[in-house]
């Protein structure tokens, strides 16, 4: 496995996920970001075409310059770094585990490649494993700008392999984030879902003091009723937008909530 060197194409705008990067979404193995999953499962030398970010494990970042032209051009860009006879190809935005890449792996030694079967008995070109010199000479008439990847690896002898349950599945909408996330630990679910907020709102979720606000909702609703608890929660966001006020003023003011609630509870 050490001698075939990984692709993952990580661009793109995910235009349906109001243009979050959701190549860092917490879906990945261990509940790290989708891409670093990716890169854990891959075998060799990973290089990744997109935008750097801040993921362990990975040997080059190649710029996509024209990320418009599609995955097929991402691949393109990324053979000039491969050193190895056979590549392993991947998108950054699925969960991928490393026993289901060494399967298609080692089902592509002796043919042109192999890939992933989806459910419906498709492959999965950013699931594969494919000869270097075979994929380059699929992409080299066009430097495959706005070229289908399933259509390219069509023409050539690729060997189908069943991959584990869920791991082709592509994450392109909020409805694949749900589903992707049940059964998940709902501290993965409320982070994801505040990433949505926060993206909505145009704010920083690494400002938002999370569990100091949990808590203080929890007290007003167990310590007044529980339809103030939302209510009081907006009242301080109102107050901390209006006089722009600092995470540590916020959470001043969360301390003063508090002790009203405690006052309401001794009826002083």
């Amino acid at each position: 496995m050490d001698s075939i060197d990984s692709i993952i194409v990580a661009g793109g705008g995910a235009r349906r996920l109001g243009g979050i990067d959701k190549m860092l979404l917490p879906l990945g193995a261990g509940s790290t970001s989708l891409l670093a999953g990716v890169v854990s499962a891959c075998p060799g030398r990973v290089i990744v075409v997109g935008p750097h970010r801040e993921v362990p494990g990975v040997d080059a970042w190649v710029a996509d310059n024209d990320h418009d032209a599609g995955p097929a051009a991402a691949l393109w860009t990324g053979l000039a770094h491969v050193e190895s006879e056979y590549v392993f190809v991947s998108a950054g935005d699925q969960r991928v585990s490393p026993e289901s890449v060494q399967r298609v792996c080692a089902s592509a030694v002796g043919h042109d490649g192999a890939w992933a079967l989806r459910p419906d008995g498709s492959g999965q070109p950013l699931f594969a494993c494919v000869n270097s010199h075979v994929l380059r000479g699929l992409l080299e008439p066009t430097r495959g700008v706005n070229q289908s990847p399933l259509r390219l690896l069509a023409t050539i002898e690729m060997v189908g392999v069943t991959v584990a349950d869920g791991d082709v599945f592509d994450i392109d909408t909020w409805q694949d984030v749900a589903q992707a996330v049940k059964g998940s630990a709902m501290d993965q679910v409320t982070q994801m879902w505040l990433k949505r907020v926060a993206d909505v709102l145009n704010v920083d979720q690494h400002e938002i003091p999370v569990e100091e606000l949990l808590n203080l909702t929890r007290e007003v609703a167990h310590g007044v009723e529980r339809k103030s608890a939302p209510l009081t929660t907006y009242l301080l966001g109102y107050a901390a937008g209006k006089g722009s006020l600092t995470t540590d003023e916020v959470s001043s003011l969360i301390a003063h909530l508090n002790a009203a609630v405690n006052e309401w509870n001794s009826g002083d």
